[in-house]
């Protein structure tokens, strides 16, 4: 009966042995955690629930509704709950008239926030990550009270509660970086261009949100902050927005005022900086359509915020302003068609840049007389897409000369330069693309097919108002020659068919028209030009016609010999 105790007593003996080690083992594995190796999805987890660094934390949707709404609900419920207690504690002392004892109650529950936020962040780490998030609100808010918003203010002077209020903000976002926080360093962003408004001074406003601006897109440089970007464009365009709409009291004085053009000025260098991210290289730690959404957002929030600023106070004189972007948009577009990692980025400045010379001779030339310049800026356009060998930019120049073309006949429609120069426009547009289909990369007739169309409608709107009445029927009897003689030079059968079109158009006019208004004489000599016509294009038919049939006989032909010659 020894023997077996003694086996059992080694058993254990070793057991807590092995439990000696693997508590050893565990001891060094906490004592350094850079060398501990896992799973990935162990340690993605373990990332975006590290309570001592308060990394932005993911709510896994994966769990049950009830413990999510347990667990990060309520955490935002009662934060929430929070804050607005304490921010009404603060107003009403503030109102009693003790805006000293409202701002040390204010730092005071800033102060037990965050040591709430240190004390849970072993164990309950999106608790953890909640306080310190609202932790930073908070003193934003308190802060910034202390001049801003309030009527009894504790800092009277505008200057150092501005200097105070940034750098509360540089210190969060030295925070949000250290914790590599991209909802933090965000909501640092948000504060910084609310600071700036509230300032109500053209240049303090401005200049805050374009230094905002340059760390926004450094933050996105160096460390991917793509979402944060986003999020601050469209936040700090509502801003400027309101910012023009407002009309602050220490901007108006005179309507000549230059605030309103350091405005523009300001605004142009914002959407100037947002424009070099085309300049980044692609990452895979960003998603590809980043930059295309980045430019987009920033050049629409410009043209509306342009818009709006030459609306409400340059309704007069926005000529120079619009000369200004087309010259940077078409030098920028040259230089990224040169540089930039991002293919369509040329072809979206250059676009930019056209429409701003629409509209600079819109404001120069007035309609109707503007369309003539306009009309030609559709070849210029043209042209560049060909040097950029963008299917994009002929795309977009096509349904805009499309547009120019319905706007001015809605409008006027009796200028003869530009009722000719439409349809010519049209035909060397649609001669261009035929023969340049290759460099444009387009691979189906549908662009060139708009370009004929306009020509179709334009020359014949062109000739009935530009020529007298008893001259119309021959001069589309005309065209359909010209046409026709085109098809068989070019060998295209579009023209042929816009012959045939047009011919029945003289046809439908001569007959419901010309019977009942013109001279004999003219009568007369219409329906000799339209016999002709008629039979020429009878002979051109049929001599296609037996010329095919000829070569099916030769073909038939030559298959007989090679038979007899096979047997």
């Amino acid at each position: 009966m020894t023997k077996p105790d003694e086996s059992k007593g080694e058993d254990l003996k070793n057991i807590l042995n092995r439990l000696d080690l693997l508590e050893k083992r565990i001891e060094e594995l906490e004592a350094n955690p850079v060398e501990r190796k896992s799973h990935p999805a162990t340690e993605a987890l373990s990332d975006s629930f590290e309570s001592p660094k308060f990394k932005d934390v993911d709510i896994s949707v994966s769990a049950p509704f009830e413990s999510n709404l347990g667990e990060y609900g309520l955490a935002w419920l009662g934060n929430i709950v929070l804050f607005f207690a304490i921010a009404f504690l603060w107003q009403y002392f503030n109102d009693a008239g003790k805006p000293l004892v409202s701002a040390i109650v204010g730092i005071t529950s800033v102060a037990g926030v965050f040591t709430m936020s240190y004390y849970f962040k072993k164990n309950f780490s999106f608790l953890s990550y909640m306080f310190n998030l609202f932790g930073f609100i908070l003193l934003f808010y308190i802060t910034i009270r202390l001049h801003y918003f309030t009527e009894k203010p504790l800092l009277a002077n505008q200057f150092n509660a501005t200097i105070l209020v940034l750098l509360i903000i540089s210190f969060q976002l030295y925070k949000s970086i250290d914790k590599k926080s991209q909802i933090l360093g965000g909501l640092a962003f948000i504060f910084a261009i609310i600071t700036a408004f509230a300032a109500k001074n053209t240049h303090t406003f401005f200049l805050i949100s374009i230094a905002t601006t340059g760390v926004v897109l450094f933050a996105f440089w160096k460390h991917n902050w793509w979402k944060a970007m986003n999020y601050y464009l469209i936040i700090s365009f509502f801003i400027y927005l309101i910012w023009i709409l407002k009309n602050p009291v220490s901007l108006i004085k005179t309507p000549d005022d230059l605030s309103y053009h350091f405005a523009f000025t300001y605004l142009s260098i914002i959407t100037g900086l947002y424009s070099l991210v085309v300049f980044r290289k692609p990452d895979k730690k960003f998603p590809d359509g980043t930059i295309l959404s980045t430019i987009l957002l920033a050049g629409l929030s410009y043209a509306f915020l342009i818009l709006a600023l030459i609306v409400k106070h340059f309704p007069h004189s926005f000529v120079p302003f619009f000369i200004s972007i087309s010259i940077y948009c078409l030098v920028y577009s040259v230089i990224l068609k040169l540089k930039s990692p991002w293919k369509y980025s040329p072809s979206l400045y250059a676009l930019f840049g056209f429409v701003s010379i629409s509209v600079s001779i819109f404001g120069i030339y007035h309609f109707p007389d503007a369309f003539l310049m306009l009309i030609i800026q559709s070849l210029l356009v043209l042209g560049l897409a060909l040097w950029y060998r963008s299917q994009f930019i002929t795309l977009m120049n096509t349904f805009l000369l499309l547009s120019l073309v319905m706007a001015y006949y809605k409008i006027s429609g009796t200028l003869q330069v530009v009722n000719f120069s439409i349809p010519l426009v049209a035909f060397l547009s649609a001669r261009t693309i035929k023969w340049q289909k290759e460099r444009l990369n387009i691979k189906t007739d549908f662009i060139r097919n708009i370009y004929l169309f306009i020509l179709f409608f334009t020359l014949l709107i062109a000739t009935y108002k530009g020529l007298p009445k008893q001259y119309i029927t021959i001069s589309w009897l005309c065209i359909s020659g010209v046409y026709f003689a085109l098809s068989i030079l070019i060998k295209s059968i579009k023209y042929r068919w816009m012959a045939m079109a047009n011919l029945l158009v003289a046809a439908f006019y001569l007959f419901l028209f010309d019977l009942a208004k013109i001279d004999l004489i003219y009568r007369v000599l219409a329906f000799l030009a339209f016999a002709v016509i008629s039979i020429i294009f009878s002979t051109y038919y049929v001599r296609k016609l037996k010329h095919k049939d000829g070569d099916t006989d030769n073909l038939e032909t030559d298959k007989i010999v090679e038979n007899e010659n096979s047997q």
